[in-house]
């Protein structure tokens, strides 16, 4: 008899059916979507071997994309792998109680329903192997073509060409904290080896509430993403490695950024701050730099664009009661003088009846100090009788950011000072009046002195000490 006998196949199917709080992992998990998609072809009576390989090829497509895209290595197969990932990362009912501490008592409907959903995906997990899944795929295979009376050359060939996926592992790639992985891999060794999932429970909380659950506990940065209805939080697999630590000069400007920032993460009152300068001034870089501090301390990154501006509440909506601490990140922000977006932004930070979430600031940065640009014949324009107002609403835009750093255009031998760092960072074999006089001549070629074109003078001077 068969591991997989049919109407074990069709008990674990109708079980997938019968998911409550992992329900929308059947609609939306794209393997999990072909896996269910492949129990249906393996039940139907008169299915073809063109559909069985055309589903099976499919679900194998996806294991290989999930195997690219995978972030740890653990035991078993990518397949075994994936159903542990889901249980750790689905935002669902339970979990998203759980993480905030709202989960109540373990004896409740939603807990039973949880353990129940646990059985199944157990179910699946242990018996549904990637070894176990090939096995069905060819009892169906000759089934049906003895079934037809096909020929053994037949039957030779689709074995030689059937995708083989047996013991597929996910390469290990530390793409987010260290603390993570190592608290993820912890649960799911944990699962692995337990005898029944349900007794696994209160771990499970444990896990949502220390670590989180979904992309936010497992991304550090994020991008808003618009779609023509709404949008979604898109996490930054590899986020700007870049640390404070790297960075080289403008110590008085970031020390005020971090000190905000610290305030925020340890849950005190903080400011929204807008960092204004030069181009190159390590504006961005300062602010990118923050998740690699605090991160660990529970700081995730929200990039939104200024043609998103107008999603800033659907955007607070979503955060608005995770337990995280949220930077929205707006970068070069500056409005022509035909483009109104910046009330959005005006209205959420001081202004809407909503107040913002307190788990949320705002960092911008930009190269106009009043980020909307302003005319002398603003006033002549407008025909207003207060025309002087208009003038206001556009400079109160800045004023509503608490704080404002400002990265001035570095003087020659700050300048220097950048290269110098980063040509120590770099560990360059150069001697340092020579170095000093290249960053010159680079600075009077590109018409510009400022800490990114140190960055690209060490970069360019990297290349050519490694090719010569």
């Amino acid at each position: 008899m068969p591991v997989l006998s049919k109407d074990h196949i069709y008990s674990i199917y109708l079980g997938i059916k019968c998911l409550v709080v992992f329900r929308d992992v059947t609609k939306y998990d794209a393997l999990f979507k072909k896996f269910n998609a492949f129990l249906e072809i393996i039940l139907k009576k008169d299915s073809s071997v063109e559909e069985l390989l055309d589903s099976y090829s499919s679900f194998v497509n996806r294991l290989f994309k999930i195997k690219e895209e995978a972030l740890d290595r653990d035991s078993g197969d990518i397949w075994q792998n994936h159903i542990l990932n889901t249980i750790l990362s689905d935002e669902n009912i339970f979990s998203l109680k759980a993480e905030s501490g709202k989960i109540g008592s373990l004896e409740s409907p939603l807990v039973n329903n949880f353990k129940n959903d646990l059985l199944l995906l157990q179910q699946i997990y242990k018996d549904f192997s990637l070894p176990n899944i090939e096995k069905a795929v060819k009892e169906k295979i000759s089934k049906i073509l003895l079934d037809s009376d096909s020929d053994n050359v037949i039957k030779n060939q689709i074995s030689a060409f059937l995708p083989s996926i047996d013991r597929v592992i996910p390469e290990s790639e530390n793409r987010f904290l260290n603390f993570y992985l190592e608290e993820s891999n912890n649960i799911k060794r944990v699962l692995a080896s337990s005898s029944d999932w349900r007794n696994n429970v209160e771990a499970l909380v444990d896990f949502y509430r220390n670590v989180g659950c979904g992309k936010l506990g497992r991304f550090l940065a994020f991008k808003w993403v618009r779609r023509q209805k709404g949008g979604y939080l898109a996490g930054i697999p590899n986020p700007d490695p870049i640390r404070l630590e790297d960075l080289i000069g403008y110590e008085e400007q970031r020390t005020e950024v971090v000190r905000n920032t610290q305030q925020f993460v340890k849950g005190y009152p903080a400011n929204n701050m807008l960092l204004y300068g030069d181009r190159g001034t390590g504006k961005s870089s300062t602010i990118k730099a923050l998740i690699h501090k605090f991160g660990i301390n529970g700081l995730r990154l929200i990039q939104v664009s200024k043609d998103s501006l107008a999603d800033l509440p659907d955007i607070l909506e979503v955060i608005r009661e995770r337990p995280y601490r949220f930077i929205i990140f707006i970068d070069d922000l500056s409005f022509e003088e035909y483009e109104t977006e910046y009330k959005y932004l005006k209205a959420v930070l001081e202004g809407n009846l909503e107040a913002k979430p307190d788990n949320v600031v705002i960092y911008a940065t930009s190269n106009r100090r009043h980020l909307v640009k302003e005319f002398l014949s603003d006033v002549e324009k407008t025909g207003e009788i207060r025309a002087q107002d208009t003038v206001q609403e556009k400079l109160s835009l800045s004023d509503r950011f608490g704080i404002t750093v400002i990265f001035p255009t570095p003087d020659q031998e700050t300048y220097l000072k950048i290269v110098e760092g980063l040509a120590e960072q770099k560990k360059l074999n150069i001697e340092k009046d020579k170095l000093r006089k290249l960053a010159l001549q680079w600075e009077i070629w590109h018409n510009e002195r400022s800490g990114r074109t140190a960055k690209q003078f060490i970069d360019d001077l990297q290349g050519k000490l490694g090719l010569y």
